[in-house]
């Protein structure tokens, strides 16, 4: 009897596990909205085509041997940035991370910090020859030191987590690419490059179309 009495209770005690673990499962799938559902083909559509259009100015941060860039010394779709804190984006759909774009902060002349399915990392600044399209912007109101700033805070993420909730960009555990870029200059200079275009989240085309953003390279 007793032992018939411990089985149920052990029966019992198993499927309401099940039962939880459901409405975990659930409740998480409709917490993590699918991309889609976010980032709508309409709203980018509508995004991507105003961003083309964008006019490319020279990059007045920019200093070389020969001084700062002059707006003579530019093409129509501007010099491909090296400098430190430049954000680079494209339109190109990458795999296991946002499908419809992407963005990166350069670190240095060859080396970005991007966000990507693996968690933060480096890559390579060769956007120029391994992008369909690629953008790169400077952020108003900020000094090249203050860019550089903001591109070794990147760096220090390194390690963190692919952030798949793309409606929480408050979040400093974990992060996913145009996230990472948008963190690193609201939390260091106030500056928020954020349009609301896509509800709490931000796309990388966001970083385009900011006000506090201008574009000084396009492909």
């Amino acid at each position: 009897m007793k032992k018939q009495i411990i089985k149920k209770a052990v029966i019992a005690v198993t499927a309401l596990s099940l039962v939880f673990s459901v409405q975990a499962i659930t409740s998480a799938a409709s917490y993590y909205k699918n991309p889609e559902e976010i980032f709508t083909q309409e709203e980018l559509d509508k995004q991507f085509e105003s961003a083309r259009s964008q006019k490319v100015y020279a990059d007045s941060k920019h200093t070389s041997a020969y001084g700062t860039l002059s707006k003579s010394t530019q093409s129509s779709t501007g010099t491909y940035p090296t400098r430190s804190g430049v954000i680079l984006v494209t339109e190109d759909k990458l795999k296991g991370i946002i499908p419809t774009g992407h963005a990166a902060i350069i670190w240095t002349s060859s080396t970005v910090v991007e966000a990507l399915s693996k968690g933060v990392t480096t890559g390579p600044n060769d956007w120029n020859t391994t992008r369909n399209s690629c953008y790169g912007v400077t952020v108003i109101g900020t000094t090249a030191a203050q860019d550089t700033a903001a591109a070794n805070w990147s760096y220090k993420q390194i390690g963190k987590p692919y952030n798949f909730n793309y409606l929480d960009k408050n979040t400093r555990s974990k992060f996913y690419c145009s996230q990472l870029v948008y963190a690193a200059y609201l939390d260091n200079y106030g500056i928020n490059l954020d349009t609301s275009s896509f509800l709490t989240a931000i796309h990388p085309i966001e970083l385009v179309q900011s006000a506090s953003t201008r574009t000084i390279y396009k492909k």
